[in-house]
């Protein structure tokens, strides 16, 4: 497979508008589009029969979540399960941050609900933090104590640092 453009992610989401803040003013992502789909190439696409809204939301390094909620028969959210590992199919996504401290804080200013109180050092020099966003979706906050050992790759070209 040849990849013309970074990653994206679609969550499908029960109510739109919280979900837009907690990716914006939490993880703190950029709005780059908004689109409405109609139902007629919605329903050819096998998405929904109805039509429906698409956010778009991108990281510094170009990754996007998409944000969709069908126009109607909008699905309700799923419980979140007690454990991460417990929820079938595609259950998280994991941000590679800097500054730990810094996402605790405003986890914890929005009223975030965190899986533990304090991040933990999963192995030497890897610490980690899981949280629920609005809809009970998992998003994992992983810092490297050597980010350059954890993706050369991205260090070989310098294009993000």
């Amino acid at each position: 497979m040849k990849m013309t453009a970074p990653l994206e992610i679609g969550i499908v989401v029960h109510d739109m508008e919280p979900m837009i803040d907690f990716y914006v003013n939490v993880i703190g992502l950029k709005v780059v589009g908004d689109h409405q789909a109609m139902a007629a190439k919605s329903s050819e696409v096998g998405t929904t029969p109805h039509g429906y809204r698409v956010v778009r939301m991108q990281t510094p390094y170009g990754e996007r979540i998409n944000l969709a909620q069908p126009d109607k028969e909008a699905p309700e959210p799923v419980p979140a399960a007690k454990w991460v590992y417990h929820r079938p199919g595609i259950c998280y996504i994991t941000f590679v941050i800097a500054d730990m401290p810094e996402i605790v804080k405003k986890l914890k200013e929005h009223g975030v609900t965190m899986m533990s109180q304090n991040p933990v050092e999963v192995r030497p020099g890897i610490t980690c933090l899981n949280a629920l966003d609005p809809e009970g979706n998992f998003i994992e906050f992983v810092e490297q104590a050597d980010p350059q050992g954890y993706r050369p790759d991205l260090y070989k070209w310098k294009q993000f640092f």
